[in-house]
């Protein structure tokens, strides 16, 4: 196995318990001494969720322990756990219970992002910026995030897909105004026009399928072709996206031939899709 491989799989190997146990311990810190995590993903903490942990940390104490790493002598960063930390901290405590381990930053960011997928914790703007910083910041490649964070390649390519919407319009999707698979498909429109088609879904409250349907109309998606798209064939087209991992475009000429469009916006995914097509 490579090292680079080697690196990759160990993030996952620790948060699931399977690195030596040498490398870790367990003890009470006190919480002055522990800093935020750099690399937690999470930005927004449900503030009656946090006083709900913080009365039961009152009462019951800290059950599980957090997951740290040590910076230096008595200095801690959290990996995972930060709820509990500010729970904790709300609650007034002295110390909490760490389990210490030795990471270096490419693990610790992978072993935050998977303790927070796997908890469900993350909204789809949270994921796709922390992966994204694990792509950027490590320089790996798409293939290589899935096989550290255990997700498949598609699923990465949609969540990074997701980061090429205006602002307003992930701020929307991080207050849960608009679903994730209405932001896979207003991925596909200029800024102007995804703005616009968000606002429409909040209004009209309409679902991921109803505004499959719509397409050539101002209360739906600006269609890219000259001709009208059946609503079948967008579903058809939005099921291919997500199965290849890559933004997917059919244009009918007649009933009985057409063309196929395979977008990219990198040579890293340019390289990427030419292998699967030769595979």
């Amino acid at each position: 196995m490579s090292e680079n491989k080697k690196t990759l799989n160990k993030g996952l190997d620790a948060l699931l318990g399977e690195s030596n146990q040498n490398q870790r311990s367990v003890k009470e810190v006190g919480l002055e001494k522990i800093k935020p995590g750099r690399f937690q993903p999470r930005t927004n903490f449900d503030k009656e969720k946090l006083e709900e942990l913080t009365a039961s940390i009152k009462k019951q104490g800290v059950l599980s322990p957090i997951l740290v790493r040590e910076l230096g002598l008595n200095e801690y960063e959290v990996i995972a756990g930060e709820r509990r930390l500010r729970a904790s901290q709300m609650a007034k405590l002295k110390t909490i219970p760490c389990l210490i381990d030795q990471k270096q930053d490419q693990d610790a960011l992978i072993s935050a992002l998977i303790e927070n997928l796997q908890r469900e914790d993350l909204n789809p703007v949270e994921e796709a910026r922390g992966l994204d910083r694990l792509k950027r910041e490590f320089g790996l490649t798409q293939d290589e995030v899935a096989t550290s964070t255990g997700k498949a390649r598609s699923t990465i390519a949609n969540s990074l897909r997701l980061l090429s919407l205006p602002p307003k319009v992930l701020d929307m999707l991080s207050a849960g105004q608009i679903e994730k698979g209405h932001a896979k498909l207003l991925a596909s429109l200029n800024p102007k026009e995804a703005e616009a088609a968000a606002e429409n879904i909040i209004k009209n409250k309409l679902s991921v399928k109803d505004l499959s349907k719509l397409s050539g109309s101002k209360k739906g998606l600006k269609n890219t072709s000259k001709k009208h798209k059946d609503s079948d064939v967008l579903i058809i087209e939005r099921e291919m996206s997500e199965s290849f991992g890559h933004k997917v475009e059919i244009e009918a000429r007649n009933k009985k031939s057409g063309k196929l469009n395979i977008f990219y916006k990198s040579s890293d995914e340019l390289e990427t899709i030419i292998s699967k097509l030769k595979n």
